[in-house]
């Protein structure tokens, strides 16, 4: 199993400048009073995996700049980078930057598409749409309180099954569709074994 080694980070929210976060083990843990910055870890992690602006607790991308939030942003862009470890040691770098309100995505500093780039991220486990690698602050108690329907579409969005709902239906469709033809045909057969039973019995008598 893989893990995150390092995050660097280039003036994005309360950093400014050039930081490098780690190096990270399989397992650390980030404590601080609040206001000291863990969340901002959080969003720096969900940005580089290509998480929405309003999952980052702002309104636009541009807002993620430091200093942006007083309007006083420092640069005209940000960047995060991730340094991934595989399980032979294996280093991937998965980048992101802005610049203005568009974002770029590279790996290893090769510029990709953003399919590309969350194809890379599914393939060792991070599915980016069905959010199943980070937990943010305030979701555990969210996912309690949510009814049994509420908690069923949120475990088909993390499973990915709910993109399969339409071919589902399609399918579920046909099927039911062939029984309907099946079942037809069936009573036709029985239906005609009788007449030539019923003809049989006329043609002794």
């Amino acid at each position: 199993m893989g893990y995150l080694k390092q995050i660097e980070i280039e003036n994005f929210k309360s950093w400014r400048g050039k930081n490098v976060i780690g190096p990270f083990m399989r397992f650390n843990c980030i404590i601080g009073p609040n206001g000291s910055g863990k969340s901002n870890v959080m969003d720096a992690i969900g940005f580089a995996l290509g998480e929405r602006a309003t999952f980052l607790r702002v309104k636009q991308l541009r807002d993620l700049i430091h200093g942006a939030h007083i309007g006083r942003p420092v640069p005209d862009t940000t960047r995060v980078a991730l340094r991934y470890c595989d399980q032979e040691d294996q280093e991937t770098v998965f980048c992101r930057s802005i610049f203005g309100n568009s974002s770029e995505y590279r790996i290893n500093g090769v510029h990709v598409s953003l399919a590309k780039y969350l194809e890379e991220l599914q393939k060792i486990g991070i599915v980016t749409k069905a959010r199943n690698c980070l937990v943010f602050q305030g979701a555990v108690e969210s996912i309690a309180l949510k009814d049994p329907k509420e908690r069923t579409k949120m475990f088909e969005v993390i499973s990915q099954s709910k993109e399969y709902a339409a071919e589902y239906d399609q399918k579920k469709e046909a099927m039911m569709k062939a029984k309907e033809d099946t079942q037809f045909q069936f009573n036709r057969k029985k239906s005609a074994t009788m007449e030539r039973k019923h003809v049989s019995q006329e043609k002794v008598e």
